[in-house]
C-alpha cells in the first residue's frame, strides 16, 4: 500500500504529544534540585524508552533510524560523541575565559550540589529529548521532507514541546535555534552521538555559566560560539568531500533487477544543435548489442525527440532481451505537445508490450519544471534553470502546476498502455507517486546532495513503490564530482559552431568511473530496483587533444566520440570507451 503523505507527519506529532505528557508528569514529581532531577530521571527515563519503542513497534521502524547505532564501528560513535563535547566546551571556555578578563563575568562558584546536577540533568532531559526528537521525530519527518527542512520541522515541534514543559509560550526562539542546531548536527553526522557530546557540553556550559553570572553581551556569544564550534567539528568529521551515503547504515545489499543505462536518439537543447544527426538504424543495433553484451545491462531507457527513432530503438533493444523504458523529450515544447506527443508514444509502446509481455516501461518525461513551458517562467530550457534558482521559494506553486501536468500525462497514458508508468523527476521537484507504478528521480552526487544520499532515497520509499533510479552519473574532469548533474555547465554555447569549454577544467575519467561506483554502492543497499547510467554517447560533445575543445570532459557520457580533427562521426558508429564504461562492465557483471 502507498503510505499517505501525511502519515509521518502525524506520527511525529502524536510521539511529540506523548513525550510532552511524560516531560510535564516528570516536572511534576520533582523540581530542579538534584533530588528533584534524580526522581525525574527515574521517570522520564523509563518512560521515554518505552514510548520510542512503542513506536518502532507501531510504525515498523528499525531502531537503527533513532541514530543510536554505531555503523562505522563503536570507536568512531566515541569519537563523535568525544569531539562534539570537546568543541562546545572549548567555545564555552574561550566566551567564559574572556568575560573574566575583560571583566564580563565573575569568578565560577561551583558547589557539589551542581556538578551532581550535570548527569541527572543528562538523564533526565538530554537522552529523553534527543531520543524523541532528534531520534524518532527527525526520522518521521525525513520521511516526508528532505534535508534542513527535517531539521526545521522537526525544531518546532521541539520548541512547542519545550513552551508546554516550561509553562512560557513568550520566547519560542531560544528552543527552536536549539533544536535547528541539533537537528543539523544529527543530519550531518548521520548519528546521534556527536548530538549527546554537544548537548552534554551545552548543559556543563550552562551550570558552569550559571555559577559566573556572565553580563548580556557575554550570554550571547555563549549561546553563540559553542554552537559554532560544534557545527565546525562536525564538518571536519565529515567533510563534504566524502565518499557517497550520507552518513546513514546501508541496507542489506541486493543488486539492481534493472540495471541500466541510457541511451540518447536524438535530442537538441538548443535551436541549431542535435546530439544524433543522422540516423543508422545498424549502428545503433550495434551499440544496443555492447550495451547488452559487453556492458551486462539488463535494461535500457531510450529518450529523444523523434517517437519513430524511439520505437525503432525500442524493437531492437527488446531483441537482446533488455526491458526497455521509453522516455519521449520535447524541449521547450508546450504542455500540450507534450501530453499529445505521449499519446502518440503510448500507442506504440502498448504494441511493443504486447509482443513483449512485461518488459516494456513508459516514462512520462523528464524534469519536466525545466523541460516544459508553463510550469516555471521563462521562454527557454537555460532561462527557466536560471528562474528555478532565482525562484526556488515559490517550489511549492511549481510542484502544484508539475502535479498537474502529471495527472494529464498519466490519464492520457493508462487507457492506452497496459504497462508500468514512471516519471525522471529532479531532486527539487515534489512529485505526487500515487499515480505512478514506480518512483523514478535523477539522483547525482553533487555538493548541495552529498550528505544526503540516502536520506534522499528513504524519503521516497514512503509511497511503498520500487524506486527507479532514472538517471545518475557524472562528467569526466577534476571537480566534476561536486558539480554532479550541472557537470555540463563548463560548456561555452555562444558559439554552435566553435563551442568551447571554459579554462581551467582537466580531463579526469577516473572522476566519472569512480562516482558511477560510489552510487551503485548506494542503489544496491538502499533496496532500489533499477539504476540507469547518464548516458552511452553524448554524439555532439566531441573529444579533442585541445582542452579547451574537449567538449567530451563535460558529456555524461561512457564512451568518447572521435575528435573533429579525425574527419570520423559517432553517427557512424565511432566512439572509445572510457574508464567509466569498464567500471560499469565489472560492476554489471557480477551477481
Amino acid at each position: 500500500m502507498t503510505d499517505p503523505p501525511s502519515r509521518p507527519l502525524v506520527t511525529a506529532v502524536l510521539v511529540t504529544s506523548a513525550a510532552t505528557i511524560i516531560a510535564l508528569g516528570a516536572a511534576a514529581l520533582g523540581d530542579d534540585g538534584t533530588t528533584g532531577l534524580a526522581v525525574r530521571a527515574l521517570v522520564s527515563l523509563p518512560a521515554t524508552a518505552l514510548l520510542v519503542w512503542a513506536a518502532l513497534r507501531v510504525t515498523g521502524t528499525p531502531f537503527s533510524a533513532l541514530g543510536l547505532t554505531a555503523p562505522d564501528g563503536a570507536p568512531a560513535a566515541l569519537t563523535s560523541a568525544v569531539a562534539g563535547l570537546a568543541a562546545v566546551l572549548a567555545g564555552a571556555a574561550l566566551v567564559l575565559g574572556g568575560a573574566l578578563l575583560l571583566g564580563g563575568a565573575t569568578a565560577p562558584t561551583m558547589t557539589a550540589s551542581l556538578w551532581l546536577a550535570i548527569p541527572l540533568l543528562v538523564l533526565a532531559v538530554v537522552l529523553p529529548e534527543e531520543a524523541v526528537f532528534r531520534g524518532h521525530v527527525q526520522h518521521a519527518l525525513g520521511l516526508r521532507w528532505r534535508g534542513l527542512s527535517v531539521a526545521a520541522g522537526q525544531a518546532a515541534l521541539f520548541a512547542l514541546s519545550t513552551a508546554v514543559v516550561q509553562g512560557d509560550a513568550r520566547n519560542l526562539a531560544m528552543p527552536f535555534l536549539l533544536g535547528f542546531l541539533l537537528g543539523y548536527l544529527r543530519l550531518r553526522s548521520g548519528a546521534l552521538w556527536n548530538v549527546l557530546g554537544v548537548r552534554t557540553g551545552l548543559v556543563v556550559a550552562g551550570i558552569v555559566a550559571t555559577g559566573t553570572d556572565p553580563s548580556p553581551g557575554w550570554e550571547i556569544a555563549l549561546a553563540v560560539v559553542p554552537g559554532l564550534a560544534a557545527v565546525g567539528v562536525v564538518h571536519l568529521l565529515r567533510p563534504a568531500t566524502g565518499a557517497a551515503g550520507g552518513g546513514l547504515e546501508p541496507l542489506p545489499r541486493h543488486p539492481l533487477s534493472q540495471k541500466g543505462v541510457l541511451y540518447d536518439v536524438g535530442s537538441s537543447y538548443l535551436p541549431g544543435q542535435h546530439s544524433r544527426e543522422r540516423w543508422r538504424p545498424d549502428v545503433v543495433a550495434e551499440e544496443i548489442r555492447v550495451i547488452a553484451e559487453e556492458l551486462r545491462c539488463t535494461a535500457v531507457t531510450v529518450f529523444g525527440h523523434d517517437l519513430g527513432r524511439l520505437e525503432e530503438a525500442t524493437r531492437l533493444a527488446l531483441a537482446r532481451g533488455l526491458f526497455v523504458w521509453v522516455q519521449p523529450r520535447l524541449v521547450d515544447g508546450s504542455q500540450d505537445e507534450i501530453v499529445e506527443r505521449l499519446e502518440r508514444a503510448a500507442v506504440f509502446c502498448e504494441r511493443l508490450r504486447a509482443e513483449h509481455p512485461d518488459r516494456v516501461g513508459l516514462n512520462v518525461g523528464c524534469e519536466l519544471t525545466l523541460f516544459a513551458r508553463g510550469i516555471i517562467p521563462g521562454r527557454s530550457f537555460g532561462g527557466r534553470t536560471v528562474a528555478l534558482g532565482a525562484l526556488y521559494p515559490l517550489r511549492p506553486l511549481f510542484d502544484g502546476r508539475l502535479n498537474r501536468l502529471l495527472r494529464r500525462l498519466v490519464d492520457t497514458a493508462r487507457p492506452r498502455f497496459s504497462g508500468p508508468l514512471t516519471y525522471g523527476s529532479g531532486s527539487w521537484e515534489g512529485v505526487d507517486w500515487s499515480p505512478f507504478d514506480m518512483v523514478g528521480v535523477d539522483h547525482y552526487l553533487d555538493i548541495t546532495t552529498r550528505g544526503d544520499e540516502r536520506g534522499g532515497l528513504r524519503t521516497l520509499r514512503r509511497w511503498g513503490k520500487p524506486i527507479l533510479v532514472t538517471e545518475f552519473g557524472c562528467c569526466a574532469y577534476e571537480g566534476a564530482r561536486e558539480a554532479g548533474g550541472s557537470g555540463a555547465d563548463i560548456l561555452d554555447w555562444r558559439d554552435l559552431d566553435d563551442r568551447k569549454v571554459r579554462p581551467g577544467y582537466v580531463r579526469d575519467e577516473r572522476v566519472q568511473a569512480d562516482v558511477i561506483e560510489e552510487l551503485l554502492d548506494v542503489y544496491e543497499t538502499e533496496d532500489v530496483h533499477g539504476a540507469f547510467v547518464c548516458m552511452f554517447i553524448e554524439g555532439d560533445c566531441r573529444y579533442s587533444p585541445d582542452p579547451d575543445r574537449d567538449l567530451d570532459k563535460a558529456s555524461f557520457g561512457i564512451v568518447r566520440p572521435p575528435s573533429l580533427e579525425s574527419g570520423l562521426s559517432p553517427d557512424d558508429g565511432h566512439w572509445e570507451p572510457k574508464e567509466a564504461f569498464h567500471a560499469l562492465a565489472r560492476r554489471y557483471a557480477s551477481p
